[in-house]
């Protein structure tokens, strides 16, 4: 896709502002020029260029984008009318997040020489509101529909149409994700984006983080309480500062989710060692003081530069499929960055998976693609859970039962002292089973088939009651499978299978046996 270009309201009454040291160090800094420039040398204004809001394409750029927006526009020309037979008339050398006009912006900061034939003109045309309005032309990779969250070139789904979501009426639009690059911006005639324009006011006034970043995480006391037909990723728990983590030639950057940046002497700290290329990459700054985590309010003091317990500080970055940090030496070092480690899994395994990568704080619970900064996470704690059987002896455990209606294919998964038993029901149907129907079963390894199953209903509950009668298992369950359940193995054409069905009582089993 080329560019998304909007339409603005000009500002005509400004004062011309002085220019600041500042302004002139992020020109020398950012864009490196042959010679050093000085504040009699260029002329600088700014372009609200992009906002949160839906533009007539029917693309929006989120608020969870602004900041890597922000960092793609240095150094990118200014054009006009986004012509590319022409070269550009100045440089993008700054872009911040703001608040403008009751919205969030990318405001971007852009100069050319006073000495450039045509510099006086551009200035006059800027100020005299006869270029007004502003555009960005770059590529992205993903547009996320708004109503599903998939690709919105594949979905159901199309923009601007109305749709009913959870009892309400949405209208449709795409996000704009993965951004790659921002090819330039330009002084455009009419544009997409309601409000941009272009502007002589060089201060910034940052925007506030929006209330609708991702709410504080849910707790579960059981597995149980998700989606049965889920996959879902466990990572540890640890208490640390949230951060995104961008890495590239040009250097490392490390902000908050909301945008504020970690000071820069000390993200030069964490370059010690070859990191890869990378953007946006969520992870925790932790604390630590010996192998002891320190809590997040003496990690704040540390990078605040105050007393702190924190002696040293380590990112764990989020698990990825795109990229693995080279091996990390297992020495003392002040700043480290390290992959956190984590276990895909459905949910029949999420205990035992907790169990293996529990920190002292539980682990953290991610259903498949639905993972951080934009959302939360489940928290988890598998001793937790173990108190509250102790206190009340209700469940030993739990079980999930995926079915594809159409086969009759079943897979039955028994949780119990977070090992997990695994069984292949054929031919299974639900009143058939209410009406003691019995069935052959196989039990599978882990996770065979589990991928291959065309699920078409799950379900989960807990084991209320755990029995050995003879050979067989008998099983107490609630929830979708309510009842006594049992297991006997039989042997059928030389192979060792089982027999599940629906048990009356303990007496009928005895007597298979």
């Amino acid at each position: 896709m080329n560019a998304d270009i909007g339409k603005i309201t000009a500002r005509l009454a400004e004062r011309d502002e002085a220019i600041s040291t500042e302004l002139i160090k992020l020109i020398n800094t950012n864009i490196n020029p042959p010679e050093p420039l000085e504040k009699d040398d260029v002329y600088i204004r700014a372009m609200y260029v992009v906002s949160d809001e839906v533009n007539s394409f029917g693309g929006c750029f989120p608020t969870d984008e602004h900041q890597a927006l922000c960092r793609l526009l240095i150094d990118s020309p200014v054009m006009v009318g986004h012509r590319k037979d022409r070269l550009p008339i100045g440089r993008n050398f700054h872009a911040a997040v703001v608040e403008h006009q009751g919205r969030h912006w990318v405001k971007s900061y852009f100069y050319w020489l006073k000495s450039a034939q045509g510099a006086d003109t551009l200035r006059e045309n800027i100020d005299g509101g006869i270029y007004k309005e502003c555009s960005i032309g770059f590529t992205f990779l993903m547009p996320e529909c708004s109503v599903c969250g998939q690709d919105i070139r594949t979905c159901e789904h199309q923009p601007f149409e109305r749709y009913d979501r959870d009892g309400t009426e949405v209208v449709c639009h795409f996000n704009y994700r993965q951004i790659e690059r921002v090819l330039e911006t330009s002084l455009v005639y009419r544009g997409a984006v309601a409000d941009t324009s272009i502007s002589k006011e060089l201060r910034t006034q940052k925007a506030k983080p929006k209330v609708d970043l991702p709410a504080t995480e849910q707790v579960i006391t059981s597995p149980t309480e998700l989606d049965a037909a889920g996959q879902y990723l466990v990572t540890p728990r640890y208490e640390g500062l949230p951060v995104l983590v961008t890495c590239s030639a040009e250097g490392i950057a490390i902000v908050s989710p909301d945008g504020v940046a970690l000071p820069e002497e000390m993200v030069g700290r964490f370059t010690d060692r070859r990191l890869p290329e990378m953007r946006d990459v969520f992870g925790y700054l932790i604390g630590l003081r010996g192998k002891e985590r320190c809590r997040v309010d003496q990690v704040r003091r540390f990078i605040d530069g105050k007393s702190s317990s924190v002696r040293r500080l380590e990112i764990r970055l989020f698990p990825r499929d795109d990229f693995q940090l080279p091996d990390a030496s297992v020495s003392e070092r002040r700043y480290q960055v390290r992959m956190q480690p984590g276990r895909l899994t459905d949910l029949a395994g999420l205990s035992p998976a907790a169990l293996a990568l529990s920190t002292r704080d539980g682990v953290k619970v991610w259903p498949e693609g639905k993972y951080p900064p934009r959302f939360a996470g489940y928290s988890y704690h598998v001793d937790r859970l173990k108190e509250i059987r102790r206190e009340s002896p209700r469940t030993v455990g739990y079980y999930t039962l995926k079915v594809d209606i159409e086969t009759g294919r079943a897979q039955l998964m028994l949780t119990e002292n977070d090992a997990v038993r695994r069984l292949e029901v054929r031919q299974f149907d639900f009143s058939r089973l209410a009406q003691g129907a019995r069935f052959v079963t196989d039990a599978i390894s882990e996770p065979d088939g589990v991928s291959e199953i065309n699920t078409t209903t799950a379900v989960c509950g807990d084991i209320v009651e755990s029995t050995l009668v003879g050979k067989s298992t008998l099983w107490r369950l609630t929830g979708h499978l309510n009842g006594q359940f049992c297991l006997q193995p039989i042997k059928l054409h030389e192979r060792q299978r089982y027999i599940f069905h629906k048990s009356a009582d303990r007496l009928k089993v005895t007597q298979l046996n």
